[in-house]
């Protein structure tokens, strides 16, 4: 069953909701990097074509979410409302590692939009939802329905889904189509006071060896992974 299309956008407000992230400064999340310079060119050329309608700022890197994580502490702090940390971190490298996820590829299969967001709409291939189930099982919000997709920016204007829609097909040609290779699944983080800023990365899980790596500057390095 599709999910109901909505009959108009839904303008965001680009401010701090404090309401929701009650001071905690990240917010963590489980997504697919697509880093090809053909690919990115492309998302920015249907990106431009709605942009007259979207907010004027979008910082996020192209990437395809596989699952949200919740909020999470700075490096070496803690914090009342934080709902990520070094034993989620452990429990999703245990569930990926006993689902034994091979490398796979992604595919755009056409343009969509939610209420508050355009979207490229990404086929949810088995391997892809194998990747979210595996990690959907620890994570906050069980039952989520997911619509894998690579978020275009957030809704500045109030108008009919549809004339989005129709630019945004206008935006494709015919023979458009993509695929991105992917061998590893990050774990990023974004500033929950900026709903448009670009993504910090914490680590990777690789598909090829089965192991997950920090990155220099990580919240959760790797001593507090390596801790007994």
């Amino acid at each position: 069953m599709s999910l109901p299309t909505p009959s108009y956008t839904e303008v965001c407000e680009d401010r701090d909701f404090v309401e929701w992230h009650r001071g905690c400064p990240w917010c963590a999340v489980w997504l697919i990097r697509l880093e090809h310079a053909q690919v990115i060119a492309q998302v920015e050329q249907v990106r431009t074509s709605v942009q007259q309608w979207l907010l004027p700022r979008y910082a996020r890197q192209p990437h395809v979410t596989l699952g949200y994580r919740g909020l999470m502490a700075a490096a070496e702090g803690t914090h009342a409302a934080a709902e990520f940390g070094v034993a989620q971190l452990r429990a999703d490298i245990q569930a990926l590692q006993a689902a034994q996820l091979q490398p796979f590829a992604l595919q755009v299969q056409r343009v969509g939009s939610f209420a508050t967001v355009p979207y490229l709409a990404v086929a949810p291939t088995t391997a892809l939802l194998a990747a979210h189930a595996a990690l959907l099982a620890h994570g906050p919000y069980p039952g989520w329905r997911y619509v894998p997709h690579v978020t275009l920016g957030h809704y500045g204007s109030r108008l009919p889904l549809q004339t989005v829609l129709q630019q945004l097909r206008c935006s494709v040609p015919a023979a458009w189509n993509w695929q991105a290779p992917v061998t590893q699944l990050w774990l990023a983080r974004y500033r929950t006071h900026d709903i448009a800023g670009a993504l910090s990365f914490e680590g990777y899980f690789d598909l090829r060896t089965q192991a997950y790596h920090a990155l220099a500057g990580a919240c959760i390095g790797p001593a507090a992974l390596n801790q007994s």
